[in-house]
């Protein structure tokens, strides 16, 4: 997965060609015909903007009437917006241009992306981003991502409830639920601390939609929040649950 953030604002041309360019050169690296999906929030946003001045009228006019166009590289180049993407795409490129968090939050959830290149709204929209999956920043010296939780036994265990719930469902079923309240309320008695930003970006690391990973998040700052420890007498087994991530 090539995932790339360009740091130009976004009312300058070079913005999107430096977009394409790396879309059309990711496309350009698989071993089958790979199309570039352009992807906005709103059909607005190509229409009268500076994207529509980047892009060209009459190539923005295409666009948005739901056209392809046909790119020097060979590949298609079509439009999406957040409500038209659905759940899949076949093994595409996408740039998300006026990227933020909800929009990169929505890419995280697609299958079938093979590159992403984005193009932020405003400095610092795709921070969270950038640091989930260590993308590489045009122009910067590209860093190793780092751990997104310092705390080995709050990776420990998160890792085993991940491996024990379904990523396309998360903590949507009352028992994965159950589970995952158990688990933080167990890492919060012992004295770890619960950060629920970098727990919801391990679980989008791990598959889950951005909608689950959400409620992951939240459930772990319901639990960050308490005035007091949690009592754990009602858990089953959770001195030796304790234990195995310990290990």
């Amino acid at each position: 997965m090539h995932r790339i953030l360009i740091p130009i604002d976004s009312q300058e041309a070079e913005s999107w060609q430096y977009a394409l360019a790396y879309a059309q050169k990711f496309g350009e690296q698989q071993n089958k015909p790979t199309d570039i999906v352009l992807l906005v929030h709103t059909k607005r946003q190509i229409d009268g903007t500076s994207l529509t001045g980047h892009i060209g009228r009459q190539q923005a006019k295409a666009l948005s009437g739901g056209k392809s166009l046909q790119l020097q590289s060979g590949a298609k180049l079509s439009l999406k917006t957040l409500n038209t993407m659905g759940q899949m795409l076949n093994d595409a490129i996408i740039i998300a241009f006026f990227a933020d968090a909800k929009m990169l939050d929505a890419v995280d959830s697609l299958r079938g992306v093979v590159g992403v290149v984005a193009v932020p709204d405003l400095p610092g929209d795709a921070d969270q981003w950038v640091a989930r999956w260590g993308a590489i920043v045009h122009g910067a010296e590209h860093q190793p991502a780092k751990r997104l939780i310092d705390d080995q036994i709050v990776e420990n265990a998160l890792s085993l409830l991940f491996s024990m719930v379904n990523p396309t469902t998360g903590v949507g079923h009352p028992r994965d639920k159950q589970t995952a309240d158990e688990t933080l309320r167990i890492l919060r008695a012992k004295g770890h601390a619960l950060d629920p930003e970098a727990i919801r970006s391990r679980a989008i690391q791990q598959g889950w939609r951005a909608d689950q990973a959400s409620e992951l998040g939240k459930l772990a700052q319901k639990i960050k929040s308490l005035k007091s420890k949690p009592k754990l007498s009602g858990i089953h087994n959770w001195e030796g649950r304790y234990q195995s991530w310990s290990e």
